[in-house]
């Protein structure tokens, strides 16, 4: 799924709003949104972008200026108008990285619904199985690192098939080489030799969008195994430079139905 299509709604919303007064300072801090309700906002107000677009949604919106609509949505939230469009403008202006971030997470927020709509998964199903993710949910390069391949290393205790699942966003002047994710079972063996199961590799593009990658592969044996390996792993190049990329809505997760087979 691309960001363009949010950060023209954004740069719409300001475009409409350039005719109001402000200063050149810092807004107050009661003016600012918190970042948790700005992602709330901006995901609603992308989907009624959509929604607005529908056929049989036209009839409903056509009268109404577009402001008006998305005035609407950032009401339902408890915030005024003025307070959305101050915080966009602040962002844009002196927190731009950060911004970027709060695209990631409307992104993944809007990526998790389109799974859901896919899968036709619900709140009426069964609890999603453990995320056995043990680090961040999300990283940004180069804000977290500037090339780190996202190493990891997760002791199992289960045998069953695992389900390796992320949202990869590499940007076009992103400069690593042969950017991929790599992961493998790993266990030693009686003669202390290390023993490796790779899985398939998933090649990453740098197309600026987001790639969901979903990696699954069976383990049959549990004594001492563990999983590996790179998020974003690379071929090692030399001099100096930067990863441009973002990694959201990591999970690794133990297929229960597959578990249950097994027994």
């Amino acid at each position: 799924m691309s960001l363009k299509p949010l950060m023209s709604f954004v740069g719409a919303i300001l475009i409409m709003s350039s005719c109001s007064s402000h200063g050149g300072s810092k807004p107050s801090r009661k003016m600012l949104i918190p970042d948790d309700k700005l992602v709330a906002i901006l995901t609603d107000t992308y989907l009624t972008t959509g929604m607005m677009d529908l056929p049989y949604m036209r009839g409903t919106w056509a009268q109404r200026d577009s402001v008006i609509n998305y005035t609407d949505v950032i009401r339902s939230h408890g915030y005024t108008y003025e307070q959305f469009d101050a915080t966009i403008r602040y962002y844009f202006t002196d927190k731009p990285k950060k911004l970027s971030k709060i695209y990631d997470r409307v992104t993944g927020n809007l990526l998790e619904l389109e799974t859901m709509v896919m899968t036709g998964s619900g709140a009426d199903e069964d609890a999603p199985a453990e995320n056995l993710w043990p680090g961040k949910a999300s990283y940004s390069f180069p804000e977290d690192f500037d090339h780190d391949p996202i190493w990891f290393d997760i002791p199992l205790d289960m045998p069953g098939e695992y389900i390796l699942q992320a949202d990869i966003r590499l940007l076009e002047d992103d400069k690593s080489m042969n950017p991929r994710v790599t992961v493998y079972f790993s266990h030693t063996d009686s003669a202390g030799v290390e023993k490796r199961d790779y899985w398939d590799e998933v090649s990453l593009f740098k197309d600026d969008q987001f790639q969901q990658v979903v990696l699954r592969h069976t383990l049959d044996t549990v004594a001492g195994a563990r999983l590996k390996g790179w998020l974003l792993n690379h071929d090692n190049h030399a001099g100096r430079w930067e990863k441009h990329a973002r990694i959201a809505n990591i999970s690794l997760r133990l297929d229960s139905a597959a578990v249950a087979k097994q027994e």
